[in-house]
């Protein structure tokens, strides 16, 4: 019994391996991209930058030695230490603008982030459709092999002319030439997949639609933009920025102050003592307090301009995938019959049709199921990019 348990779970752990969903292959796209991984690299940087020159300066310490001409006088030495510092609404301020400046590189990663998972989604999607399309001329490229033989023991018989064979010779030919033509496409979109992922193996990948995807409500898209939506986000951050950036410049405009220790040796007397000083910004320049309202103010238009475009952006997108959606539904209804084509190849064989009406037919069939392909394939990739905005 425990024999047989252990090689189910054998089992189960191989299917499962052999089997990769889409969303591990989107787990593969985030750990290990080449574009992400460099974008993570340098958001450390960033962070690491946004916490520098948010503290006063340094102390500065200076030694001075004068020789004097009288030894009744002697040497003159001097050493004085002083810390300049703003009032702490200062560097706060500072710190705040700097954080919210690393926010807005954090989002920019994930809108860029984002964008490369819909192209994973969107090449995947796209391998469906031609996976879909390499099947179904499978089968067509065996029947095109079937009834050119079929057709040309009839021409030798006299049963079929001579420019039905050339039609049967030219639909045999171009059936192969479409078969080869898709299998260079999908090994096209795998190599793109597979640069997507890192170099990652995607051997084992099963394509298919993700039937758990529904379809998205618009209001709730709408509703959610401004918590989840990466631009939308930034042009948020950018009116805090510029709102913190009025009180650095008020903070900026104020006095600065320095402490110190100092001391001296002259008339060889040793004298020590305190120093203060105070900078007094008596011809401060109030234009930059003035800039910084201004730009704030411009900020909220932006932010409200930004948010009417993505929502328009939206909205349009989303009575896109609606109409395509309805398309696909309609499409699907009559594509069902997988062995419609068969069905054709036995009339031809038994003479109840002609071969110019199979092929008529053939194109027919070959040409709904192609649009039907590319509508169920549009269909998924706009959903993919309405993802983009959840």
């Amino acid at each position: 019994m425990k024999n047989l348990i252990f090689i189910f779970l054998i089992l189960a752990m191989s299917i499962s391996g052999m089997c990769q969903s889409l969303d591990s292959l989107l787990i593969k796209v985030e750990q290990n991209n080449p574009r992400l991984l460099a974008l993570q690299k340098w958001l450390d940087a960033e962070e690491t930058k946004s916490k520098t020159g948010i503290y006063p300066n340094n102390p500065e310490l200076t030694y001075n030695y004068l020789f004097a001409n009288s030894k009744a006088i002697g040497n003159q030495q001097e050493l004085e230490i002083v810390q300049s510092f703003k009032l702490p609404g200062y560097y706060t301020s500072q710190a705040d603008i700097y954080k919210l400046g690393f926010q807005q590189k954090q989002l920019l990663v994930e809108k860029e982030k984002r964008e490369i998972l819909h192209m994973a989604r969107k090449t995947y999607f796209k391998l469906i459709s031609l996976h879909k399309s390499l099947n179904l001329l499978k089968r067509w490229k065996d029947d095109a092999e079937l009834v050119n033989t079929m057709v040309k023991n009839g021409f030798e018989s006299g049963e079929f002319s001579k420019p039905e064979y050339d039609k049967s010779r030219i639909y045999a030919i171009t059936i192969k030439t479409e078969w080869k033509k898709l299998q260079s496409d999908i090994k096209v979109q795998k190599q793109f997949l597979q640069q997507l992922t890192g170099t990652d193996s995607i051997k084992g990948l099963a394509f298919n639609y993700p039937s758990f995807w529904k379809f998205p409500a618009l209001d709730t898209l709408l509703e959610n933009l401004a918590g989840n939506n990466p631009e939308l986000i930034i042009a948020q951050l950018i009116t805090q920025q510029s709102e913190k950036e009025i009180k650095y410049q008020k903070m900026y405009s104020l006095p600065s102050f320095e402490l110190g220790y100092k001391s001296e040796t002259i008339l060889n007397q040793k004298l020590k003592g305190l120093h203060a000083g105070i900078s007094i910004p008596l011809w401060e320049n109030k234009n930059s307090v003035k800039y910084a309202k201004l730009n704030y103010e411009s900020s909220e238009a932006n932010y409200l301009q930004i948010e009417s475009d993505i929502k328009a952006k939206v909205s349009s997108l989303y009575f896109e995938a609606k109409a395509l959606k309805e398309n696909y539904e309609e499409m699907a209804m009559i594509v069902d019959d997988e062995k419609v084509t068969e069905s054709n190849v036995r009339l031809l064989q038994n003479g109840q049709i002609s071969f110019t009406d199979y092929l008529v037919y053939a194109e027919l069939i070959w040409e709904t199921r192609t649009l039907f392909y590319q509508y169920e394939n549009d269909y998924f990739t706009l959903l993919s990019k309405l993802k983009t905005f959840e």
